[in-house]
C-alpha cells in the first residue's frame, strides 16, 4: 500500500490521451490522478497494485475463487467430461 503522503508531479501527454483519460476516469468515478496512479501500479515493479491484487492474474481470467486447475478439471469443462 501506498503512503499516504503524495507529492505533486508534471508530465506532458497528448491532449487526446488526456481527454481518454478524463473519460475513463469518469467512467470509473475516480479522478485523473488515481487513474494514472494505477496505472503506473501496474507496470512498476513491486508490490503488483495497491489493493494487494495481481492485475495480470485478473486479465488472464484465472485465479478465482473457486477455479480448480487440478489434472482433468480444465476438459471437463472445455469438453464437457
Amino acid at each position: 500500500m501506498y503512503d499516504l503522503v503524495m507529492k505533486a508531479i508534471t508530465i506532458t501527454i497528448p491532449e487526446e490521451l488526456d481527454a481518454e483519460a478524463a473519460a475513463e476516469a469518469q467512467r470509473l468515478g475516480i479522478s485523473k490522478s488515481e487513474l494514472i496512479r494505477r496505472g503506473l501500479s501496474a507496470v512498476l515493479p513491486g508490490d503488483p497494485a495497491p489493493s494487494g491484487r495481481d492485475p495480470w492474474r485478473s486479465m488472464a481470467g484465472y485465479g478465482s475463487e473457486g477455479v480448480s486447475a487440478a489434472p482433468g478439471d480444465i476438459d471437463r469443462v472445455v469438453y464437457e467430461l
